[in-house]
């Protein structure tokens, strides 16, 4: 996956890309403001429960990919249907607490990131669009995001692709999307993913936990009991399934981890 925000600078050194015009400059902007060890590790985030609905509207949740480095968070893949030439992968993985200029800034990086992969893959004819706002209704409030939309071609075939972003409860929720231009064009898949996303981000319940009210800031203090901003994480009704994520300091005894995992889900 393409790294963001505190990570910015690690993810581009994987993707070979430390002469990248300009993104070192952003990622350096971006985590210029916060060390991750001591936001994240240091008791702001101690563990996460998301809970995600299986079906969105024609989408079906297939599966889950857990990565193996634990800021990375966790993936959970969609399907349309029994239409097996197109899915929509949606991360989960821990922000902080970032101003809006912050978020943009690591809006900005991750297109970045998506430039260099493809670049570096090798893909012909690649063509990245702006990054633009966008915005839905969602609990009687506005909820903002990024996005943008790309094309490029792969053995010969031409695809059209999208990603969206949102900052939400301590995490960033990213969307991407592809599909063959001969289906759809590059706008239709960013209009596609955009509804997607205003579709599930409703229906997402994100509880947060840290190592006591009196060490978080702000608007983190009303989730030291395990309660969400919007939603409660810990009764999963049907139709909706429930990840847990623990964060351990890195310098402190490690827990037992299992590396990463992936679970698929049945189609029924």
């Amino acid at each position: 996956m393409e790294r963001l925000g505190w990570w910015l600078c690690a993810g581009l050194a994987k993707l070979g890309a430390n002469e990248s015009d300009g993104a070192d400059d952003v990622a350096s902007d971006v985590a210029a403001d916060v060390d991750p060890a001591d936001m994240l590790f240091g008791g702001l985030l101690r563990e996460s429960r998301i809970a995600y609905p299986l079906v969105v509207d024609a989408w079906q949740a297939v599966g889950e990919h857990l990565f193996e480095e634990q800021e990375d968070g966790v993936c959970v893949r969609y399907v349309h249907g029994s239409d097996r030439d197109r899915w929509i992968d949606v991360y989960f993985y821990p922000a902080g607490t970032l101003s809006d200029a912050q978020f943009l800034r690591a809006a900005q990086a991750e297109a970045e990131l998506i430039r260099q992969a493809h670049l570096q893959a090798g893909h012909a004819a690649f063509d990245l669009g702006r990054l633009r706002s966008f915005s839905f209704a969602c609990d009687g409030g506005i909820i903002d995001g990024n996005a943008l939309d790309l094309a490029y071609t792969i053995d010969g075939v031409r695809y059209s692709s999208a990603m969206t972003l949102l900052l939400d409860r301590l995490y960033f929720v990213k969307t991407r999307y592809s599909i063959e231009e001969s289906k759809l064009s590059r706008r239709e898949a960013r209009e596609q993913l955009q509804a997607f996303m205003a579709r599930l981000q409703p229906r997402l319940a994100i509880a947060n936990t840290g190592d006591g009210a009196g060490s978080l800031p702000g608007q983190l203090a009303g989730l030291a009991s395990g309660a969400s901003q919007r939603g409660e994480a810990g009764d999963v009704p049907p139709g909706m399934r429930e990840l847990r994520l623990e964060y351990h300091r890195p310098y402190a005894d490690p827990l037992p981890v299992s590396g990463t995992r992936t679970a698929e889900l049945s189609v029924g």
